[in-house]
């Protein structure tokens, strides 16, 4: 294969590698910023749910008659908890695998695959 087309097919892989890095650090980056929330979400729930207590407790306290129903407090704190996690788990999974192809695009693995392919569809060596 001609060293000037060899050469822009070089240009033209970097160009692409470059391009994707950029593109899986701001997903990366994205999901990285939804699990602090998600992490601050659940941080927030848990001081909510003790500032509710500790006013019911106040209220008891100051002998004046409260119906509540803590089994659907129970209830409906677990069902956070469970979907959130749940939310919480899939977007780390995300994150990591978008964070394992950072690193193949980084240390010239997803390069070799990509020059294989191109020398398998050309016949010829594509790489100096």
């Amino acid at each position: 294969m001609d060293e000037n087309l060899i050469n822009i097919l070089d240009d033209f892989r970097k160009m692409k590698i470059d391009y994707d890095i950029e593109r899986f650090k701001l997903m990366s980056y994205q999901l990285e910023n939804l699990i602090n929330e998600y992490e601050s979400l659940t941080r927030i729930r848990q001081e909510i749910q003790e500032k509710y207590f500790a006013a019911i407790d106040n209220i008891k306290d100051n002998e004046i008659d409260m119906d509540i129903d803590y089994s659907r407090w129970e209830k409906v704190r677990l069902d956070e908890d469970s979907y959130w996690k749940e939310e919480l788990d899939e977007l780390s999974e995300m994150k990591y695998e978008i964070d394992e192809a950072i690193k193949l695009l980084k240390n010239g693995e997803i390069e070799k695959l990509l020059i294989e392919e191109e020398e398998k569809l050309t016949g010829d060596k594509v790489k100096k």
